[in-house]
């Protein structure tokens, strides 16, 4: 009986350890992401210093009364609206802790969506003073993004600001994203790496991408103020009038031009700021080519459903003209040498069928979709 009670005794004490070990890792993975220093009033302390409260080690049970103490600033930010910080994840456990303690300084709630994270991301933004809400595996980026502005529309925040969580955003630019919104300016403030041209080094492959890319999703502007000079930039604020009208339906990398098509669409009002970036380490999980290839598909695929007419239409009628001019080669051919030229003639045909089907297509979605939003 004295051995059993004696195993059960040390059964609890390693379990008990093995948490206290757990803890101690999660709060050095959230002192790494700090740079090891917080500003508290107006002196610089390690952060080791201000986590232990002199000898007194933290623990789970004694974290949470000094959680607050790790925002304390100079700087305070009276916002007269409820604001939200949105910041969707996957494996950021080194960087979330130091977001959520910055992005508590703007915002009324930080909300971070853990997007099937392996490791501690969720763990480290629950210490550090953020509300989590995890995905049951990796969803994709657009599916992060939908959770964001389906908790911001379940709150009813007046202005939702989404940055990322691999510390490339810098998050004591959030006031600067989030003050045109603030002001009742515009509806989308968005940061762009590209209006400060010395803040950041952005690699020239990333630039000639996201330049390709923005001029895709720029395409149709019809106002100068729904063209933008970084239609990738993930760092954005939203009104609440944006956050009731958006709805993204792209679970990838599309979600950020999607977003944005469908602002246009709602003539809703955008602003641009200069934001700085960093590109240190490796902080993307998404190749640069696939990002680009898949954006592209997204916005081709936005462009099908909601310019059918214009994107059927357009190619069926350039392949219809092709196909009259071999048409009149061929018979000019056949005019000359009596025969028809076999190459010219299926030339001809298929450019015809081509056309004619892309053109009918687009005629008949567009009466669907248009159907469909009558009922």
């Amino acid at each position: 009986m004295t051995k059993e009670v004696n195993k059960n005794s040390n059964d609890r004490k390693n379990t008990s350890n093995e948490k206290e070990k757990e803890v101690n890792n999660t709060l050095s993975s959230i002192e790494s992401t700090v740079d090891t220093k917080l500003t508290t009033g107006r002196q610089i302390y390690p952060f080791s210093t201000v986590l232990s409260n002199g000898k007194e080690k933290i623990s789970m049970q004694n974290f949470s009364p000094f959680k607050d103490n790790l925002i304390a600033r100079e700087e305070s930010y009276d916002i007269p609206k409820k604001t939200l910080v949105a910041i969707p994840c996957y494996n950021e456990e080194k960087t979330i802790g130091s977001i959520v303690l910055k992005a508590k300084r703007y915002a009324d709630s930080v909300v971070v969506i853990d997007d099937g994270s392996t490791d501690k991301t969720a763990q480290v933004a629950e210490y550090a003073g953020a509300t989590v809400m995890q995905h049951g595996g990796n969803r994709g980026y657009g599916t992060a993004i939908q959770s964001c502005f389906n908790y911001a529309r379940e709150i009813d925040a007046d202005v939702m600001t989404i940055l990322d969580g691999d510390g490339q955003h810098d998050a004591d630019q959030l006031y600067g994203v989030m003050k045109p919104v603030i002001e009742n300016n515009v509806d989308i403030s968005i940061g762009s790496r590209f209006l400060d041209e010395n803040s950041n080094n952005v690699p020239s492959y990333r630039r000639f991408g996201i330049w390709v890319l923005t001029r895709f999703t720029n395409a149709g502007s019809k106002e100068a103020y729904h063209k933008v000079t970084d239609g990738q930039s993930g760092f954005r604020a939203y009104s609440k009038e944006a956050i009731q009208k958006i709805l993204p339906k792209d679970t990838q990398m599309g979600v950020s031009a999607e977003i944005l098509m469908q602002a246009r669409k709602q003539n809703l009002m955008f602003a641009e700021v200069p934001i700085s970036v960093s590109y240190e380490g490796d902080t993307s999980t998404e190749g640069a080519v696939g990002h680009g290839f898949g954006v592209l598909v997204s916005i081709f695929k936005y462009m099908e459903v909601e310019h059918s007419l214009l994107f059927f239409g357009l190619p069926g009628f350039i392949l219809f003209l092709l196909g009259m001019f071999f048409g009149v080669q061929t018979y000019i051919a056949y005019e000359a040498n009596g025969y028809l030229t076999i190459s010219l003639t299926l030339m001809t045909i298929t450019l015809l069928m081509l056309g004619t089907l892309s053109g009918m297509t687009g005629l008949i979605l567009h009466a669907v979709i248009n159907a469909g939003r009558r009922v």
